[in-house]
């Protein structure tokens, strides 16, 4: 545990510290890392555009469309409650033997995973078997997709050369979140038109599932390439591994009480307002709106470019003013957007619904741009992994999963969508309350690491 600075040689030599990485070391880390969280997200937004598209009737058949479709997307959402545990679970492994192995191994998982759903039976030929499989293989997805957010995080900004750099290179891994987004759903634009609707309902649905597996195996030998993060190299070198927690889960809750709940309360705010921009407002504008799927996936596609280049521009601005002033300006001006968002979107017109979209991923970006490495800046390294990846899936798991539910149900007791946009700033609020009583940590605990504070005994 973190419980007491004791500096030490800032040179390295006898200390055992790692010396500062150059910079085309830190773009290779930044690249390699951020590679194989694009592809984890792209197979975990494939299964849910898939989920929305085809899987209903393949695995869920009923006499009633409606109700295959909603057990396909109620396959999607089990994946966010696997997420806290594999949070937990990899955040343990990476604090324990490093945070390169734990990420090889949500890889192959996540990959693995995403395979063996292209190559499932469906329920006509194997009956309810066809179901459970594939809830399995989503878990399996769920719990992966857990432990790589704060993993490939930590492998950027815990090396030395990224101080004063930290929120722009860490917000190229929260970038990876958009960048899966728009690859998936162009892979299903590309697939689905290049034959005709009979062959794709048939077998063509599996073929991204199976390109994948191309793109995992590529990413896998990128990530074995890289080094171990410097800063958990150096927890190693200077206590020959006993400073390392016997159970970073139990020594982070009772270590990092307020911490655990600060880094749970703040992403509510971007896992809420994003799964209501993507999943409930999407739908309304098909529904309500009576856009056509082509034409809502593609606002939605401008909108994700939109919400990369501010996760971007934020990241590297937090750099100059601290973290938490762009994201309090994003999380309470998408508390207020969210008013104004579903009215631009019920008028039917294109480019007013892409205002309504893009400006609202927009001041989202603005928040998740430099969350990670904010959420890093929390926590020592002996339980950084566990506490980012813990906090941060948890939230998933509440806001994430439990949102476009909710909106879905306010919608249909109150026939507006004013309740919703409530809901929505009331948790943005409640995040923004957070940050703003949250000290700016310009001496954070990845600053103390980086001067070779070595934990006393």
């Amino acid at each position: 545990m973190e419980t007491g600075p004791a500096l030490v040689n800032r040179q390295g030599g006898a200390s055992g510290a790692a010396p500062a990485e150059s910079k085309d070391s830190l773009k290779k880390v930044t690249s390699a890392s951020m590679v194989g969280t694009v592809i984890e997200w792209f197979d975990f937004n494939l299964f849910g555009s898939m989920a929305a598209l085809v899987l209903g009737p393949l695995f869920f058949p009923s006499d009633n469309p409606a109700t295959s479709t909603l057990l396909s997307l109620a396959t999607f959402g089990v994946a966010f409650f696997a997420r806290p545990v594999g949070g937990i679970v990899f955040g343990h492994l990476g604090d324990r033997i490093g945070r390169k192995k734990s990420l090889v191994v949500t890889l192959v998982m996540m990959g693995g995973a995403t395979f063996l759903i292209g190559v499932l039976p469906t329920y006509a030929a194997i009956g309810i078997a066809a179901p459970l499989l594939l809830v399995l293989l989503r878990i399996i997805q769920g719990l992966a997709l857990g432990g790589e957010y704060g993993g490939a995080i930590l492998m950027v900004v815990e090396h030395n050369g990224s101080k004063g750099r930290r929120g722009f290179m860490g917000a190229w891994l929260s970038g990876a979140s958009p960048i899966g987004f728009i690859l998936s759903a162009a892979l299903i634009a590309i697939v689905s038109a290049s034959m005709s609707e009979e062959a794709w309902l048939s077998w063509g649905w599996r073929i991204p599932f199976l390109i994948s597996a191309v793109l995992v195996l590529a990413g896998l030998y990128i990530r074995m390439q890289l080094e171990e993060s410097p800063m958990f190299k150096q927890l190693l070198a200077e206590s020959a591994g006993e400073k390392k927690a016997k159970v970073p889960f139990f020594e982070l809750i009772t270590k990092y009480p307020k911490m655990v709940l600060i880094s749970i309360g703040v992403p509510l705010g971007i896992h809420a307002g994003y799964y209501i921009t993507i999943i409930f407002a999407l739908s309304y504008a098909k529904e309500t709106a009576g856009f056509s799927a082509s034409v809502a996936l593609v606002l939605v596609i401008v909108a994700s470019i939109c919400y990369f280049l501010s996760i971007m521009a934020s990241g590297a601005f937090s750099d100059r003013v601290g973290r938490r002033l762009p994201m309090m300006i994003g999380v309470l001006g998408f508390g207020f957007w969210s008013f104004a968002l579903f009215p631009l979107v019920r008028t039917g017109d294109p480019v007013l619904a892409g205002i309504g979209f893009s400006v609202g991923l927009i001041l989202l970006g603005m928040l998740f741009g430099p969350m990670g490495t904010w959420l890093s800046e929390l926590f020592g390294t002996a339980v950084r992994y566990t506490g980012i990846s813990f906090g941060y899936q948890i939230a998933s798991a509440v806001a994430g999963g439990l949102s476009p539910v909710l909106a879905v149900t306010l919608l249909d007791v109150y026939g507006s969508t004013i309740p919703v946009s409530i809901y929505a700033f009331a948790v943005s609020f409640l995040a923004f309350s957070i940050l703003a009583v949250t000290r700016n940590a310009a001496a954070n605990m990845l600053d103390r690491n980086e001067e070779q504070v070595v934990p006393s005994p």
